[in-house]
């Protein structure tokens, strides 16, 4: 990997730079979990769902729906303890654009990997 390109991504707080993939289109870069990651009201986020159980998770806390796509543009609305109520649509890291699949609800802080604060 070129030196400034690494250099750029050091500086990345999210970034987990010690498993770095080079592949025929580019580079694969992990994203460091959270333990406990923050949420303000009234501020966005691109976050990715996580963990084994998390779609019976929030199935549970929204009358059986939940969100098409595992990582998701949101806007955090409000917070209740553990979990926040957001509303999303969905994103793909790849391409850095917008998935046309919308979704409102209830999050558990938990299950949420944060990539980054818009």
């Amino acid at each position: 990997m070129r030196k400034l390109v690494f250099d750029q991504i050091s500086k990345c707080d999210v970034a987990d730079t010690s498993n770095i993939l080079e592949t025929e289109t580019g580079y694969l870069i992990r994203i460091k979990k959270y333990s406990k990651p923050k949420f303000d009201i009234d501020k966005s986020y691109i976050i990715t769902l996580s963990g084994d159980d998390y779609v019976e998770k929030i199935k549970q806390q929204n009358n059986g729906t939940f969100p098409a796509n595992s990582c998701l543009k949101i806007y955090v609305s409000r917070q209740l303890g553990k979990l926040i109520f957001v509303d999303s649509i969905g994103y793909d890291l790849i391409q850095y654009k917008d998935i046309l699949t919308m979704w409102s609800g209830w999050l558990h802080i938990d299950n949420i990997t944060l990539v980054a604060t818009l």
